[in-house]
């Protein structure tokens, strides 16, 4: 069993790596998004598209390990996490001491990542809203009303008003 939980410690060492990189690009997405960087965006979302397929294969082998654990300790698979592998092998092995620190660790980087992504999607509704703003603006601003009499003398005065930009429908 130690080399399957030796291997599985690999995974989540793996997984915590991919979590530091998603946390990383998520402040860079901050940035991007407020110096209206759209180039470096897109390249970030990119990255973050590699680390999120990553993570989803990781995922999976790290199942399979905790199905072949559960098979091997006679724990169920549905009923076992890291806590109750630790509590099996004895929490003093260096093992549990190890896997205890990586699991602490991911879920600080998982608390990061969704507090950097809050503030994403803070900025982001920020620049939307300033963007509304911008074209509600410009939908608003018209030259003023110039009164064009080009009739005969006591024919009705007409109004016409045009607008600064030109708008295709």
């Amino acid at each position: 069993m130690a080399g399957i939980v030796y291997d599985l410690l690999e995974i989540l060492k793996h997984q915590q790596e991919c979590y530091e990189g998603l946390v990383t690009l998520a402040t860079y997405k901050t940035e991007s998004v407020q110096n209206k960087n759209l180039e470096l965006l897109s390249q970030i979302v990119e990255k973050e598209e590699e680390f999120i397929g990553r993570l989803n294969l990781l995922d999976k082998k790290r199942e399979g390990m905790l199905k072949d654990i559960a098979l091997v300790t006679g724990l169920k698979y549905e009923q076992l996490t890291l806590t109750k592998l630790m509590e099996k092998m004895g929490m003093e092995l260096e093992i549990s001491q190890d896997l205890l620190k990586v699991r602490e660790e991911i879920l600080e980087l998982m608390e990061q990542l969704k507090a950097q992504n809050e503030i994403n999607k803070m900025v982001l509704e920020e620049s939307l809203d300033y963007v509304n703003f911008t074209i509600n603006a410009i939908k608003s601003t018209k030259m003023t009303q110039i009164p064009v009499n080009y009739g005969r003398p006591g024919e009705e005065e007409t109004l016409q008003t045009r607008s600064l930009f030109d708008k295709r429908q």
